[in-house]
């Protein structure tokens, strides 16, 4: 025990003194966070923190190294140090290169991908896991997969959380916490020191990073807090009787990881880029619901806490206290992710309709086969009026109340991008009816009425679709489908647009194909 606190105390005054030497150097060589639209500062704050958390977190084990005894018993007993420290200077150097020039995110994953590969080869991997119920599952070949998506999903959760002042630095502090007591519990004394003076490292910090900061700890300290935390957890994973050998860690680092999983299932399914930045993080919702920033990173705080608590007390917890433990924390990711702006798609009910809808597309429901045989029925026509009884079928079984469908008897060709004033839309985009030695015109009415009472009265759906298709810089049209529905009487289906798409299309093989000999005649 007063090896951790010494080894605590050095990394902690040694952050504290490197911090603002760290500070100088940024504004010397203007190496500063300019504000921008996400960013919530308003003027530019020094980024290179990652540099004096790197060496603080260095510095008690080069002091330790000169008490032989206790390196030949910490250090020579475990070869993955080397690979450790290895992996450690290669993330924290792309870091902080970034920082300074600005790299492709291309690079910056190959990066990460990189590091998780190197640690793997170095012998800090993920072999097997051991889950609640079910039993030690070997990961076999999955392990090195398993190992680099380890590595990489730590190291941007801590560098998305990364958006208020203190806020990462904050959360890797209670993780660091957690684990040392975790570790403490166990004798795992070399990874309780690591984490000890990560702890050290990132109070002393904190000093400078809390809001209002006066320095930003940048991609080289997000980058290398994130991997320290993977690498550790894996060394100082804790194989209990109900504990996988990544459950504890996963637990601690509730939060960030939450928010790394869910930002891309939040873009994709707001129809934004999976992997493009973006102001939908926690933080930035709470700075939303009118917390400061002070507030808002203390509430996070205590998540992170309560997080912690239960990682430690799922270690030696039985099986009835390990089933309520991991159901409070499906609860909290549960909460989380409806604060994370997906609330209105995650009811039941929009949740049953995106399930539905999905299984439409892929063609299971009966409605979408039954209408798929409608278009198939068009599809056999053989001349226009075959394709206009097959068509009725098919307007029936969307309600229609009126179609007319109006086509040339020899399609017009012209180029792409050119009118022809008169002919294709001389009345919006209805071929002129009172030419019968050019146009055929067919029409349905299912409760009978003139045309042009349809297209008068008011508060009707009235769809006017042309009908063309393009070839070789051409552009052939065979003429246009009006559909209406009066939705006073008939609702319209959750599909019906859908369907109507479908049935254009339809008609436009089937057109293409009837005309084709005269076409190429």
């Amino acid at each position: 025990m007063t090896t951790i606190i010494f080894v605590f105390l050095i990394a902690f005054v040694a952050s504290l003194t490197l911090t603002p030497a760290a500070i100088l150097t940024a504004r010397r060589f203007a190496i500063v966070d300019l504000p921008r639209e996400r960013k919530v500062h308003s003027e530019p704050i020094p980024r290179l923190g990652g540099v004096a958390l790197f060496f603080a977190f260095f510095l008690p084990f080069l002091v330790l190294a000169f008490n032989e005894k206790l390196y030949v018993q910490l250090v020579e007993t475990d070869y993955r140090l080397l690979a450790f420290i290895a992996g450690g200077t290669v993330i924290f150097g792309l870091g902080l290169w970034d920082d300074i020039h600005r790299l492709p995110s291309s690079v910056k994953f190959a990066g990460q991908v990189l590091v998780g590969t190197l640690m793997y080869a170095g012998g800090i991997g993920i072999h097997f896991v051991l889950l609640p119920f079910v039993g030690t599952i070997q990961l076999g070949i999955l392990s090195l997969p398993a190992t680099v998506f380890w590595f990489v999903l730590v190291i941007n959760a801590i560098n998305l959380i990364d958006g208020l002042d203190g806020l990462a630095a904050g959360i890797a502090l209670f993780v660091s916490f957690t684990m040392l007591i975790i570790c403490l519990m166990n004798n795992r004394l070399l990874e309780a020191l690591g984490f000890a003076s990560l702890a050290g490292s990132l109070l002393g910090f904190l000093r400078y990073n809390f809001n209002p900061a006066t320095i930003f700890m940048g991609d080289s300290g997000s980058y290398f807090l994130g991997y320290i935390l993977a690498a550790m957890s894996i060394l100082g994973s804790i194989k209990g009787q109900f504990a996988t050998a990544m459950l504890i860690p996963v637990i601690a680092l509730g939060v960030p990881l939450i928010d790394t999983l869910v930002a891309p299932i939040r873009r994709f399914i707001l129809g934004q880029k999976m992997f493009q930045p973006d102001s939908g993080h926690l933080h930035h919702h709470l700075l939303k619901l009118g917390y400061t920033q002070r507030r808002a990173v203390l509430l996070i705080y205590a998540c992170t806490v309560v997080l912690g608590g239960l990682a430690i007390l799922l270690v030696h917890a039985r099986d009835e206290a390990a089933a309520v433990v991991l159901l409070i924390i499906g609860s909290c990711v549960f909460f989380l992710g409806r604060i994370f702006g997906l609330q209105p798609f995650l009811t039941p009910r929009k949740i049953g309709g995106w399930l539905h809808e999905v299984s439409d597309v892929s063609g299971f429901t009966q409605g979408r086969r039954s209408f798929l045989n409608l278009q198939l029925a068009i599809v056999k026509s053989r001349t226009t009026e075959e394709m206009w009884q097959a068509l009725r079928k098919a307007l029936d079984e969307l309600d229609m109340d009126f179609a007319e469908l109006v086509l040339y008897r020899e399609p017009v060709v012209a180029p792409m991008g050119i009118e022809l004033e008169g002919i294709i839309k001389p009345n919006g985009s209805i071929p002129p009816r009172d030419e019968a030695s050019l146009t055929c015109t067919y029409t349905w009415n299912r409760n009978g009425g003139a045309y042009d009472d349809w297209l008068n009265d008011k508060g009707l759906m009235k769809i006017e679709h042309p009908l063309l298709t393009r070839n070789n810089g051409n552009v052939c049209y065979y003429g246009t489908l009006v559909l209406v529905k009066d939705l006073h009487n008939h609702s319209s289906g959750h599909y019906m647009l859908t369907r109507i798409e479908h049935l254009r299309r339809t008609l436009n093989t089937v057109l293409e194909q009837i005309h084709a000999p005269s076409r190429d005649a």
